[in-house]
C-alpha cells in the first residue's frame, strides 16, 4: 500500500511540475507593435469565443459594438494542427519538470471584412509552440489567445508591407 502511494505523489507531483506556457515561433513577431492607424470593426460572431479573443489580442482592429460606422468582420473558426504524438513530454516527466518539452501549433486562422460592397477574405497561418517546463511558473501570462494574437499581429504587418 505504501508503495502504491508514493509512486501516486510522485507521478502526480511530476504531472503538476510541468507547467505549460505559450510563444510565438517567429521571432520577429514576438516584437510587433501595433503601430499603425486602426480600422473600426464590428464583429459579427462574437460566439467563436477563442478567435474572438485572439482578434482582441492582436490589435489590429477598433473593436466596436455599433455596426453602423464600421466595418463588418466575420470570423471563421480556426483549426488547430498539433502533432500526433506525446513523448516529448516524457523528459519532462521523468526530470520532474527540469527538462523542457516543447510542442508546435500550427493554426489556421480566417475572417471576412464586409466593407462598402465588398468582402475581402484574410487567412493566416499563425505559429505557436507550448513548452512544459518547471521554470514556466515565471510565465503564468503566456497564454494561448494572447501569443497566437502576436502571431496574428506579425503575420498581419508582414503581410502588409
Amino acid at each position: 500500500m505504501f508503495k502504491v502511494v508514493t509512486y501516486s505523489f510522485l507521478v502526480s507531483a511530476s504531472l503538476w511540475s510541468c507547467i505549460p506556457a505559450y510563444s510565438v515561433t517567429s521571432k520577429e513577431y514576438r516584437k510587433a507593435k501595433a503601430d499603425f492607424p486602426k480600422q473600426k470593426v464590428f464583429v459579427a460572431n462574437k460566439e467563436l469565443t477563442k478567435e474572438y479573443k485572439i482578434l482582441k489580442h492582436s490589435n489590429i482592429y477598433e473593436v466596436v459594438e455599433d455596426s453602423t460606422n464600421a466595418a463588418k468582420l466575420t470570423l471563421h473558426p480556426m483549426k488547430i494542427y498539433t502533432p500526433s504524438c506525446g513523448n516529448p513530454i516524457i523528459g519532462s516527466v521523468i526530470t520532474v519538470g527540469l527538462l523542457p518539452s516543447v510542442f508546435p501549433y500550427d493554426v489556421s486562422y480566417s475572417y471576412d471584412i464586409a466593407e462598402n460592397n465588398t468582402t475581402k477574405n484574410n487567412q493566416y497561418n499563425l505559429q505557436v509552440y507550448q513548452s512544459f517546463w518547471l521554470f514556466n511558473i515565471f510565465r503564468i501570462g503566456k497564454t494561448f489567445s494572447k501569443q497566437s494574437g502576436k502571431a496574428l499581429l506579425g503575420s498581419y504587418i508582414a503581410s502588409n508591407k
